[in-house]
């Protein structure tokens, strides 16, 4: 919790606001409407700001917004007031409540890594399974453990704790000094398995692909021509699936079956 705590002043100004993230936060956006209709209910683990229950919202689609940051939430709060559409309470996706959140959902949605912050998906899919209606949709954005942009950047710059720490299963993340925690790398077959019988999965593709992840952003956005050219080139293969390993995210989708 206290991780996140951390990152919450900033993580808009880090990522959210960003060039990179705003294009590939359209991208999803743009998905998250063929997906779901207004007056659906979806239900969103790891909100994080609350750009996606924005959205959504926005879009007079139902969000119950979750989070396990008291300060995430809060930014959320604020952000979202006005909107009827959007509810935000707090979720520990580790410690998973036993009476709670009881609505039938039409979707879920996980964007952007939330999903990475557990080792152990087989829990949570038994628990969406008695929340999520029959033919529902699970939408995630996890990210991947060979992600080709980090493997091949800090090669060249000679850092290969760096380079090769997705391909361990699990690194610490600690944005500061106070603060750490356990990110896991699951493939795309191990959240397959994790969460049948009762999903199927529908979708894969790759998200970021040709774009780089977050600590690289700064560096490549001082670069318009060539990050207009490697944005071009991520929407161009955004549907080849068999390269969805490879990208900064996985976009995946299940079925409630």
């Amino acid at each position: 919790m206290a991780t996140f705590d951390a990152l919450a002043p900033t993580y808009d100004d880090d990522f959210t606001h960003s060039l990179i993230g705003t294009h590939l936060r359209e991208r999803v956006h743009r998905r998250l409407l063929e997906l779901w209709a207004p007056r659906d209910h979806v239900l969103e683990l790891g909100c994080g700001t609350g750009e996606d229950a924005h959205f959504l919202g926005t879009a007079r689609i139902t969000v119950t917004a979750t989070d396990v940051s008291p300060h995430m939430r809060q930014i959320v709060e604020g952000k979202t007031a006005g909107i009827e559409h959007v509810s935000v309470k707090p979720l520990d996706l580790n410690n998973l409540p036993t009476g709670q959140f009881q609505q039938a959902y039409d979707g879920v949605l996980s964007n952007f890594g939330a999903l990475n912050c557990i080792d152990d998906w087989q829990p949570l899919a038994q628990w969406l399974s008695s929340r999520v209606k029959s033919g529902g949709t699970l939408a995630f954005a996890i990210m991947s453990p060979y992600c080709i942009w980090e493997t091949l950047w800090h090669s060249v710059h000679l850092d290969l704790k760096t380079a090769t720490r997705r391909w361990k299963n699990n690194a610490t993340f600690a944005p500061d000094s106070n603060t750490a925690i356990t990110v896991s790398y699951p493939s795309i077959r191990l959240i397959t398995q994790d969460f049948a019988p009762h999903f199927e999965r529908v979708c894969v593709q790759p998200l970021g692909l040709f774009l780089p992840p977050s600590d690289v952003y700064p560096v490549i956005e001082k670069h318009a021509r060539l990050l207009k050219l490697l944005k071009s080139a991520d929407d161009t293969l955004a549907n080849a699936s068999q390269l969805a390993i490879f990208a900064d995210h996985y976009w995946i989708e299940f079925k409630r079956v």
